[in-house]
């Protein structure tokens, strides 16, 4: 197994975000020095790490890292990975959504999950080119931080109503971006061994209803759970827009409530020791 250089820095995306928050926390210590992009520097930080300022929806950054971690926008690493002439190994986090949403109903999804489908082909394709071990994430519903918006408009929505409405059973396998965080850094370790595509389901597969439960027993309310024909729910739905209340919701997540997101990552599990916790938001 190979080990973390603890002389050559990561470059890494999204550093910020779920997964990046966890991912500096567990490097902490390890003698690795992380350089950080960000479009604004964070108000708190950790002695290991430099913030670099720079906004990567403009251009990538001049670094001459050698290890890239991406955990932001998967756009972002291919087109540093098209400009970098040193880097040597690559791990990014994508989504399972490609599986999901390929054939979504909404337009707009679809054309999001073929756009991510491509750049995920060419990120491949120009680290195959360019003699790079490629790691690519591709886990389920992310959870385990206060600002993630699925989980967070959830417990909203519990705090307030009563009644709680669904229309589907389908399951789900939450993960807990600090088991993402601790994954990456794994993979780092054992260098070409981990290179590949790797689907990544959470520690407990759950039915639809099971996991609202879960959510907003979290927040100490216990609304009742009440489950109405999709029709009409999506008829209540259109109310609420009309009043100008949950515009964030879209018909077809209603859709969705039915069907089941999950993957099987027991090629992970065996090959690479992803041992995920149960989902406890």
């Amino acid at each position: 197994m190979e080990t973390l250089n603890a002389g050559a820095p990561l470059l890494v995306f999204g550093a910020s975000g779920p997964v990046g928050q966890f991912l500096l926390k567990r490097l902490g210590g390890q003698g690795v020095s992380v350089m950080a992009v960000s479009r604004q520097r964070p108000e708190s930080t950790h002695p290991h790490v430099i913030w670099l300022q720079h906004d990567l929806n403009d251009s990538p950054v001049k670094v001459q890292a050698s290890v890239l971690v991406s955990l932001g926008p998967l756009r972002h690493a291919l087109e540093q990975v098209e400009q970098s002439q040193r880097l040597g190994r690559v791990v990014a986090l994508s989504s399972a959504s490609t599986r999901f949403k390929a054939a979504s109903p909404d337009a707009a999804e679809r054309h999001l999950m073929a756009e991510l489908i491509e750049i995920e082909r060419q990120l491949a394709e120009w680290c195959a080119r360019r003699e790079i071990p490629l790691t690519l994430l591709k886990p389920t519903l992310i959870y385990g931080t206060a600002d993630n918006q699925n989980v967070q408009r959830v417990a909203a929505l519990g705090t307030r109503m009563r009644y709680l409405p669904y229309s589907g059973r389908g399951l789900r396998q939450p993960v807990h971006a600090d088991d993402l965080a601790r994954f990456a850094i794994e993979c780092l370790k054992r260098g070409q061994a981990s290179a590949g595509s790797w689907w990544l389901g959470g520690g407990e597969t759950l039915a639809y209803p099971d996991m609202l439960r879960r959510i907003t027993a979290g927040t100490g309310q216990t609304p009742r759970l009440i489950r109405v024909p999709t029709i009409a729910l999506k008829s209540l739905l259109r109310v609420m827009h009309w009043t100008g209340r949950m515009r964030d919701i879209r018909p077809v997540m209603i859709d969705r409530q039915k069907i089941d997101l999950v993957v099987d990552d027991q090629p992970a599990r065996e090959q690479l020791g992803w041992n995920p916790r149960p989902f406890r938001p």
